[in-house]
């Protein structure tokens, strides 16, 4: 089962132009540029959901993200990049969620209180950062929890990442 997974992942990824080599000019940006894309593909192949520990699913992602680079889908200078990913992801642990914290709260006038500029209707609207924790953490500290698979991955699995910091 887990060849066909991967095979459909690598066919995937063929199809994804995108995903191409970077060439000479790779640098960590351009590995980043397609983390999304990335992201569905790795999905696709080891989904997230169905992960009941944590070192088989980094293991599975390993894999996938090797045959991609095999493939030429990928480059293999990005591997590491993807299964650092995975590494941090919550995947495979229990109660994890990437929880997105308020970096600002917004203030009685519908604005944030950090750039009154900027409209909102609750304090995610001022931006957020993200941390890894349980879903009683995460809502005891006020944050929004994601259905994205780590931090990193947050604004691919977001419908809007507007104001959303992510970590480097």
């Amino acid at each position: 089962m887990r060849s066909f997974v991967l095979a459909t992942a690598v066919l995937w990824a063929l199809a994804t132009p995108t995903l191409a080599r970077h060439g000479k000019g790779h640098t960590r940006a351009s590995c980043d540029a397609d983390r999304c894309a990335v992201a569905t593909a790795v999905e696709a192949a080891c989904p997230c959901a169905d992960a009941t520990n944590h070192g088989e699913y980094v293991r599975c992602v390993a894999h996938a993200v090797k045959a991609m680079s095999a493939s030429g889908t990928l480059d293999r200078r990005c591997r590491g990049r993807v299964v650092a990913l995975a590494a941090h992801s919550v995947c495979g642990r229990a109660d994890a969620v990437p929880c997105l914290l308020p970096t600002s709260t917004c203030g009685p006038d519908g604005t944030c209180t950090n750039d009154p500029s900027v409209e909102c209707v609750d304090d995610t609207d001022c931006g957020t950062r993200c941390r890894v924790a349980t879903s009683a953490g995460c809502d005891n500290a006020g944050g929004l929890a994601s259905d994205a698979p780590s931090c990193g991955l947050v604004s691919c699995f977001s419908p809007s990442s507007a104001f959303l910091d992510l970590p480097r």
